[in-house]
């Protein structure tokens, strides 16, 4: 019964209307998120790989860092560096991945800082061993070497007294050649450092056959002893710098393996992007073409619905205006009844209704009027027959009066005649 209303009709076309337009709008939103939640993965895999980018970077300062570290072992290089990995380690807190090549850089970074921080340690156990005893042990052993020299003198024995500076000579040549060696850290240099300390025995061993008191015997002794000191506190550092070398050979390949990875990870990342970048357009396109063609079917089911209701309305009312003017022309056999349920529909049938009635009533008139024809027809009749009667009983009263008159004239005239009798 609502449907077969106007109010219903609208109601409803206006409902499919909006459920339409609502369902393209819905669409075209939905289809936003979707483009939206792409765009948000690539943007994610975007950041990935600006992420891998600046590990490539940090990664690489710090190789650089280490490279100047083991030449200088300063601690403004060796603060470079930790910054560095700490940056990489900063990067991989914020990584979501959980990848195999993501925990594999992670576990080859914290191996290669702990790696660092052996070399660290090392230099530090090599500066402790260069300041703490290799440079006393040589002050000591240049001031055993003077006292020795002091004593020769004094004994006369110039033969020990040239060995004597000719060693000072070497010790300090030591000490030049050791310093060359800690930086340059080159087998040349160790193996100069090496014969220095075989040509220091060399010229002890030709002393030790000039000594002739117990006093040079004593300093001797004492000599050689800071000499076996000095040069085993020498081979303890080159040990120390020695074994920092399977360190950074085993932290070069390293640093080529985190590299690999990182390329890796990258390449990942970039057939990701290719592969997600073309399926984005080709499901934004398709989203586009499908809201353009649901708003099409829309509007074109909308202008549908609207003409199909203004033709509702208006051919009805057009006809019932027809109709009404045949009514007001005074044709009364004009049947307003409709099939319509709607309120033109029931306007048309209660005016249908009303015809009938007046139709009815034209007919009850038309029958009384007929009524009062004859009857006015019989009166009429009745009228002339008594017209006529008046005039015979006027001309009768004309005659009754001509005779009344004569025998007035009469009377008189006897009277006249009686008076004049």
């Amino acid at each position: 019964m609502f449907l077969k209303s106007i109010r219903g009709r609208i109601t409803l076309i206006i409902a499919i209307i909006l459920i339409l337009f609502g369902a393209a709008v819905f669409f075209n939103i939905y289809s936003l998120i979707i483009s939206n939640q792409g765009l948000e993965s690539y943007k994610n895999l975007s950041d990935e790989t600006s992420r891998i980018s600046e590990i490539e970077m940090n990664f690489f300062e710090a190789a650089l860092a280490l490279k100047d570290y083991v030449i200088y072992y300063d601690a403004e290089t060796q603060k470079n560096f930790l910054i560095n990995i700490s940056n990489i380690k900063d990067e991989f807190m914020n990584e979501a991945s959980e990848s195999t090549e993501i925990v594999n850089l992670r576990s080859y970074i914290v191996a290669y800082e702990n790696l660092f921080n052996q070399i660290v340690d090392l230099n530090a156990e090599k500066e402790n061993l260069i300041e703490q005893e290799f440079t006393k042990i040589a002050d000591n052993l240049k001031q055993t070497i003077s006292i020795f020299k002091e004593n020769a003198q004094k004994n006369n024995v110039s033969t020990i007294v040239f060995y004597a500076d000719s060693s000072l000579q070497i010790v300090d040549n030591i000490i030049y050649l050791s310093n060359m060696y800690f930086s340059s850290k080159s087998v040349g240099d160790k193996n100069n450092v090496l014969g220095a300390f075989n040509e220091l025995d060399s010229q002890l061993l030709i002393m030790q056959y000039g000594l002739t008191s117990d006093d040079l015997r004593k300093l001797f002794t004492e000599m050689q002893a800071y000499v076996n000191d000095f040069k085993s506190v020498f081979i303890q550092i080159v040990e120390t710098i020695e074994s920092q070398e399977p360190i950074i050979q085993q932290m070069e390949e390293m640093r080529v393996e985190i590299l690999d990875l990182l390329e890796e990870q990258r390449a990942e990342l970039k057939v990701q992007q290719d592969t997600l970048g073309p399926t984005l357009i080709e499901e934004n396109n398709t989203a586009i073409m499908l809201t353009i063609i649901l708003t099409v079917i829309a509007f074109v089911v909308s202008i549908i619905m609207v003409i199909y209701l203004i033709r509702s309305i208006t051919k009805p009312l057009t006809e019932f205006r027809n109709k009404i003017n045949q009514f007001k022309e005074g044709d009364l056999t004009v049947d307003f009844e409709s099939k319509s349920k709607d309120e033109i529909g029931q306007m048309a049938n209660a005016l249908s209704a009303m015809s009938k009635e007046l139709r009815k009533s034209m007919s009850s008139i038309k029958g009384a009027s007929e009524k009062v024809d004859n009857a006015s027809i019989k009166l009429t009749k009745a009228s002339q027959e008594s017209r006529n009667n008046s005039e015979e009983l006027k001309t009768q009263m004309d005659i009754i009066q001509t005779s009344a008159e004569e025998t007035a004239g009469n009377v008189e005239e006897v009277t006249s005649g009686v008076d004049e009798v």
